[in-house]
């Protein structure tokens, strides 16, 4: 047997008189009682900051043909520590392999041991498991245990307020309905720097975010956050450098994204399409927002009284800039409405925003008080009234019907060959607008949603 070996290894240097003191122990050594046969792999985790205490785990080696496959591990450097010593270690028995991301508790049985996955992350919480207790080994310790069933918590918390609270740990990315069933309760476990990725689905949620993470979706066209007309479909009420891309995100009568700019907020929006809501893009406030080739239509109240495709306001006492550039704005109840802001408007498409069934009160592009609206090189047509306030036309705007593919269907594409649209190669001329792919022979930069550096997020 595995474990007689390890035994009769050991057993040679039960009677060496090593004595080690706990401050020579550093993360990775092996460590064992003197008289015990029992080896221990040590991780050391050291405080971050005043006041916290070090994180010490101890893992048993089960056996010597576990042990001789890790080649830095020797026999001759296992340290003898008193059982005082050994007890500052919290035992773990938690592992994943290098090449796997599935964690799994061991339950050792002799020479062989039991691995069972615990299965999703809301298991890993509410069974009170650290992240930072999780051991890396190879595929071969992964292999050698038997694997049992899958380790599930019995039940989870009842409040949010009982669940775990997650440790201090790096950045990971978090799988919604992988791992979490919900993108809200993804972002509840989720810490500054995750990434949340999203499958392809329907997901009828008022989403609130607070922290800096990025939120991925699968498809732009089939990734949806419907809030249904109960609130916004997402809020966003702090954090700063939030990306959120490919999603399609609605709320009838409400805001699809709401941005209130009561803490110092910036976020990135791209590849989204933002629609049939009673607002598209709603910035206030201390909110800096990026907004990069979407396809933003159909945004305006139910009597169609009111609405936009993105407005923003009162921005321009905190020095804010926001970009707007490589979108398609079509049909909505006003396109873009700014006022006391700072915006650079760019390589944009803004058509056919007429509220009101016809109304002269809509506008395709609109700025006033404070601030400017920097406006170039955007394709500005048939609109209620294409520039309104101070907004102007400048460098490079063209007013010309843009020849999307089937605009009746929002297929925003650019029409190609004899019957090509003004629009192609018609953005910014500078080499860093260049379109990542491009529709024509050249690489200059398309207007719309399709054109511009950013566009490789959609599928024509």
């Amino acid at each position: 047997m595995a474990r007689k070996l390890l035994i009769l290894i050991l057993f040679s240097l039960l009677f060496i008189p090593i004595k080690t003191w706990a401050v020579d122990i550093i993360d990775g050594d092996l460590i064992r009682i003197q008289g015990d046969l029992d080896v221990y792999i040590v991780k050391i985790l050291p405080s971050t900051s005043s006041g916290q205490v070090a994180e010490k785990y101890k893992r048993l080696i089960l056996n010597s043909e576990i042990f001789n496959q890790y080649g830095h591990l020797k026999w001759e450097n296992i340290k003898t520590v008193s059982q005082t010593e050994l007890n500052e270690y919290a035992v773990s028995d938690l592992v994943r392999a290098v090449s796997d991301d599935k964690v799994y508790k061991l339950y050792p049985n002799g020479d062989i041991g039991e691995k069972r996955w615990v299965k999703t992350a809301d298991d890993f919480l509410n069974l009170g498991f650290k992240w930072n207790a999780i051991y890396a080994i190879n595929n071969f310790e992964r292999d050698f245990y038997i694997l049992g069933e899958n380790l599930v918590a019995v039940s989870p918390p009842e409040t949010p307020s009982q669940e775990p609270e997650i440790p201090s740990r790096d950045p990971i990315t978090i799988n919604v309905p992988n791992d979490y069933s919900t993108i809200q309760t993804a972002i509840n476990a989720a810490i500054d720097g995750d990434t949340i990725s999203v499958k392809s689905g329907t997901y009828d949620e008022n989403i609130v975010l607070d922290k800096k993470i990025k939120l991925i979706g699968e498809l732009s066209g089939s990734t949806i956050i419907d809030g249904k007309g109960n609130e916004n479909a997402l809020t966003i009420n702090n954090g700063k450098d939030i990306s959120i891309e490919r999603f399609t995100i609605q709320s009838k009568d409400k805001y699809a994204i709401y941005c209130p700019g009561k803490n110092q907020t910036s976020a990135v929006f791209k590849n989204l399409i933002i629609k049939d809501s009673g607002w598209g893009i709603v910035a206030e406030e201390n909110c800096q927002l990026t907004v990069l080739n979407a396809l933003i239509y159909n945004n305006k109240n139910s009597v169609n009284t009111d609405g936009a495709g993105i407005l923003i306001k009162n921005n321009f006492s905190q020095n804010i800039v926001s970009e707007i550039r490589n979108n398609t704005i079509d049909d909505n109840y006003h396109g873009i409405w700014s006022e006391n802001s700072n915006l650079k408007v760019m390589n944009n498409i803004i058509t056919n925003n007429i509220g009101g069934k016809g109304a002269k009160g809509s506008t395709g592009l609109y700025h006033s008080g404070d601030g400017n609206s920097d406006n170039t090189y955007n394709d500005v047509y048939g609109n209620g009234w294409d520039f309104g306030g101070d907004a102007k036309a400048g460098d490079g705007t063209l007013i010309v019907y843009p020849k999307f593919i089937w605009p009746s269907q929002r297929d925003y594409r650019l029409k190609t060959g004899s019957d090509y649209s003004f629009c192609i190669d018609a953005g910014h001329p500078d080499y860093t607008y260049n379109d990542a792919t491009y529709s024509s022979n050249t690489v200059r930069n398309d207007m719309g949603a399709y054109g511009g550096p950013d566009n490789l997020g959609w599928t024509p």
